[in-house]
């Protein structure tokens, strides 16, 4: 009976604790207010039927527990991620049950199964609280990663893009038309995001190096930025075929040295587990003799 009371009681405990957090007087956020009012929360399939049981968990926590510590919507990395808020919180939530309600319930299963006695069962059972901020860090720690990796290749996309706008440019190509033929080269995911907002800015009457600013600013990915600079002077009436280049070739370089220093740093963790391993062969040639030692 030690895990089945000791599981409900961290469940309950886990529950009266989120119920006295939700009703405890506070300063609302402006922010998660703005979100809960904005728009109506439709969430459907892709086929058009309701929706499933994550995106109805991420609909709720967007709903209740958006601007609250630890639950701070990352709006840029989930922008260049292509992620709605309601995956995030779908995600969070889950890695929070996961491991903090099924992981100490199996724990303490476990533990009361092999006779380990109530203290490692209940030990078990207090890891939930833990285990559940570990988990809220965690989906946190997964979006951080995966939005880098993604601005690594949209730099590297914007580099090849900066020499494909410069050749439609020394073609005689206007602004407009350089930086939209320049973006139907690829098909990926980089230039796919660069040829909607262009499109978007040619149907809102928006100027091209406009919408790429903004597409930078909403993505965290300046180099767009430099792009939409260099051709505002464009329109300006002044040369760009040069600037352009430069800049293409000088985040070249950039991404070069940024890969030479990742290389570095891989390899310099390569060292730890060899010097781990000589320490550990060193210690098996020393333990015989001392414990002979020991014995005499």
């Amino acid at each position: 009976m030690w895990p089945y009371a000791l599981a409900i009681g961290a469940v309950a405990g886990l529950g009266i604790a989120l119920l006295i957090a939700e009703l405890a007087p506070r300063r609302p956020s402006l922010a998660a207010a703005l979100d809960r009012l904005g728009g109506v929360d439709v969430v459907t399939a892709p086929d058009g039927s309701d929706a499933d049981a994550k995106s109805r968990l991420g609909l709720w926590g967007q709903r209740h527990l958006a601007g609250r510590p630890g639950f701070t919507v990352p709006r840029r990395d989930l922008m260049i991620l292509e992620k709605t808020p309601t995956e995030f919180f779908a995600t969070k939530l889950l890695l929070l049950m996961l491991l903090g309600v099924l992981v100490p319930v199996l724990l303490s299963l476990v533990a009361w199964a092999t006779n380990l006695g109530p203290l490692f069962t209940g030990g078990a059972a207090l890891l939930s609280i833990p285990l559940a901020l570990v988990g809220v860090l965690l989906a946190d720690t997964m979006v951080r990663q995966e939005a880098a990796e993604a601005r690594q290749e949209a730099a590297r996309g914007v580099a090849v893009y900066l020499e494909l706008v410069a050749t439609q440019r020394h073609r005689g190509s206007t602004a407009a038309v350089a930086l939209e033929m320049s973006a139907t080269i690829s098909d990926t995911w980089v230039f796919r995001r660069i040829r909607e907002v262009l499109h978007q800015a040619r149907l809102s009457g928006i100027q091209p190096w406009d919408a790429l600013a903004q597409l930078s600013e909403e993505t965290g990915v300046p180099e767009l930025n430099d792009v939409a600079d260099i051709m505002r002077l464009s329109g300006e009436g002044t040369a760009v075929y040069q600037p352009l280049r430069k800049r293409g070739q000088a985040l070249r370089v950039q991404l070069l040295n940024q890969e030479h220093l990742e290389a570095n740093r891989l390899s310099e963790r390569m060292t730890y587990p060899q010097t781990l391993l000589g320490v550990i062969f060193l210690a098996i040639l020393v333990t015989p003799p001392l414990m002979q030692l020991m014995a005499s």
